[in-house]
């Protein structure tokens, strides 16, 4: 790369990364102000906006490690900033630009950590009692220890602190009309064989643009929502309802597994997120799903995926690392808690009543539970057939990131008496 060309790409960066700085424990819509940023900036092409996009989120990623060099080196912050970043093709040219003399970026956090301690240092030309250090703890907010203390441990903090995967679910039934066209993409993916219509796609592969998408033949999902469902026992021929269905991605899976002859009745408290979901089960050619707006139950399950604190997406929002605080998440359960209480009367005798989050707190998950099992005496909580690699406690079981590589969920399955 031309060297001009670095050092501008490098300033840009840099500019950005100061405009966003005030507001980075403060805006819980932080992706919406970069992009709003970046598209001001009429000088920079798609392929810059990808390439600073990558940047400024590795930054995010890594907010403890760059941030303390932002004001001491900008420089250095940029380095270590270009080096952390994802290989990808928006970003190699970049990185081999500024980072040609530091090694091959290794695999965990604690190497990463361990080789920037003695590249900075030879960088900055720090003395050996240097307050400035790399540490892979640092990389989630302490008070978070208590929440989920798994998050701070291998594999789950090295997942958590990772440019996610691309995950998506076939809703066809002739599943060669993904295949092919990915492998036409020169898109690499893999799938579990116990979920053979789940797939991993590297970070980068573009599936929205994809000709199986536009024909709702793939939706884009990760597994861990994926598995959600996949731990209750759903059965064809029955009647659910989806209390907080926002654009639909659980909605349309559960009218996958009901099957023709089953319905599933969705609503959100956000009318114009429900016209997503509208269109999207239109394009999935799915006619099992009404939106209503006043329930009628019972029904043999109804799902709660409640919204929640978003911890377990901190890999594909790392923003909310440092904007979600212990009052954010103490403001959730209580919603939670009103959300869980209202809906389960809709539930039928000997029917299934679901919570799913995708928080790693048990404050959001166990305590809510148990809480409304106190309250609800009707409802008793009952272990999956399969954990997934998840762990139960006897209320409902937590996928941790790192175990499958996913966002981290919370389910349990409350069953009425």
């Amino acid at each position: 790369m031309n060297p001009h060309i670095a050092a501008n790409q490098q300033r840009l960066f840099l500019n950005f990364l100061s405009e966003l700085r005030p507001h980075l424990r403060r805006d819980s819509s932080l992706p919406r102000r970069i992009k709003e940023i970046f598209s001001r900036n009429r000088a920079i092409g798609s392929r810059d906006r990808k390439l600073y996009r990558e940047l400024v989120y590795t930054a995010l990623r890594f907010l403890p490690w760059v941030e303390p060099w932002l004001d001491r080196s900008p420089e250095t912050a940029a380095k270590i900033t270009a080096w952390l970043a994802p290989e990808l093709k928006p970003t190699s040219a970049y990185r081999a630009a500024h980072c040609s003399d530091w090694p091959v970026v290794p695999d965990t956090l604690a190497e990463k950590a361990a080789l920037l301690n003695r590249l900075v240092a030879e960088l900055a030309k720090l003395p050996a009692t240097s307050p400035f250090s790399f540490n892979a703890e640092a990389l989630l907010p302490d008070w978070f220890r208590e929440h989920c203390p798994a998050a701070f441990t291998a594999p789950h903090l090295d997942s958590l602190n990772r440019r996610a995967n691309v995950w998506v679910r076939i809703q066809c039934n002739d599943r060669n009309l993904v295949l092919d066209e990915f492998r036409g993409q020169h898109w690499d993916f893999t799938s579990i064989p116990e979920l053979p219509d789940a797939l991993c796609l590297p970070p980068n592969a573009e599936v929205a643009t994809s000709d199986a998408y536009r024909r709702g033949f793939v939706e884009i999902q990760d597994l861990g929502s994926q598995l959600v469902l996949a731990c209750a026992p759903v059965a064809g021929g029955e009647r659910w309802f989806d209390a907080c269905a926002g654009a639909g991605g659980k909605t349309l899976q559960l009218a996958r597994l009901v099957g023709p002859t089953g319905q599933v009745d969705a609503t959100d408290i956000r009318p114009e997120i429900l016209d997503e979901l509208d269109d999207r089960a239109k394009r999935a050619r799915l006619t099992n799903v009404t939106i209503v707006h006043v329930p009628t139950g019972p029904y043999a399950g109804v799902l709660v995926d409640a919204p929640c604190s978003g911890s377990g997406t901190w890999r594909r929002q790392p923003h909310l690392k440092w904007y979600v605080q212990p009052a954010t998440i103490a403001a959730f359960a209580k919603t939670q808690q009103e959300i869980l209480t209202a809906n389960a009367p809709l539930v039928a005798a000997g029917g299934l009543l679901v919570y799913a989050t995708c928080s790693l707190s048990h404050h959001e998950n166990g305590d809510v539970v148990a809480a409304f099992l106190r309250a609800h005496p009707q409802f008793q909580a009952e272990a999956p057939a399969q954990s997934w690699g998840g762990e139960y406690d006897g209320l409902g079981t937590a996928l941790l990131p790192g175990t499958r590589n996913t966002d981290g969920f919370y389910v349990a399955l409350l069953r009425r008496k």
